[in-house]
């Protein structure tokens, strides 16, 4: 599966078709929605057609540059800001949903940490927090050079060399979100990676990405 059709199936699973106590939220057209690390814009232009007022930031000036000249192309329109994900530029409780899929395992643990306090001053009381962080499960876990024992490491080869990964289990996932979110679903969900030079793996089928998705209302 392409990283396209892989963010459309993710979406539709998880979003489009939500289960019952989320349905409702994520239904309303006109709600404020940041995408936390938002890349290429590829959730930004799906938000998007759905009706969303959608704000987008990244550390990339590069993503910045395409997703604005890619909105362009497809006559849509998103906030973009050129921020760390650590020191977000917005006001407290500016928005009613933040997703981030894929974005906050590359940081150490205090960063990570940093993020979610970010996250969860910008989100407004009762807002949605839609995250995945990368699970023990991956098979880059322990790949590379060691920053925090179990927990961080640096690859040093592949696409992301040099770039620091985080990895939790259930438990410090929970832990973390708990003292600002309530989490309304955490599972599980595992899948073949498009990337298919990353650490370790001499094809694609050897490498697989893991993570957990968590589901989260703003307390």
């Amino acid at each position: 599966m392409n990283p396209a059709d892989e963010v459309i199936d993710f979406y539709h699973k998880y979003i489009v078709n939500p289960s019952l106590a989320l349905r409702n939220r994520f239904s309303l057209s006109g709600n404020k929605l940041h995408d936390l690390g938002c890349g290429g814009g590829r959730h930004l232009f799906y938000f998007n057609e759905r009706g969303f007022e959608v704000t987008g930031s990244d550390l990339s000036e590069n993503a910045i540059e395409f997703t604005k000249s890619e909105l362009a192309r497809r006559q849509q329109s998103a906030e973009l800001v050129l921020c760390p994900m650590t020191e977000l530029p917005f006001e407290n409780d500016t928005f009613d949903i933040t997703v981030s899929r894929a974005v906050i395992n590359h940081a150490s643990l205090q960063d990570v940490k940093k993020t979610i306090f970010e996250v969860a001053r910008t989100t407004k009381q009762g807002g949605l927090f839609f995250v995945t962080f990368s699970s023990e499960r991956a098979s880059d876990w322990k790949k590379g050079t060691e920053v925090e024992e179990d927990v961080s490491y640096i690859p040093e080869s592949g696409p992301e060399k040099g770039l620091i990964h985080t990895f939790l289990n259930a438990a410090a996932t929970s832990a973390l979100l708990e003292p600002f979110f309530r989490i309304e679903e955490i599972y599980l969900y595992e899948h073949p990676s498009w990337v298919t030079d990353a650490p370790g793996a001499s094809s694609p089928n050897e490498y697989f990405g893991s993570e957990y998705v968590a589901i989260c209302v703003r307390r």
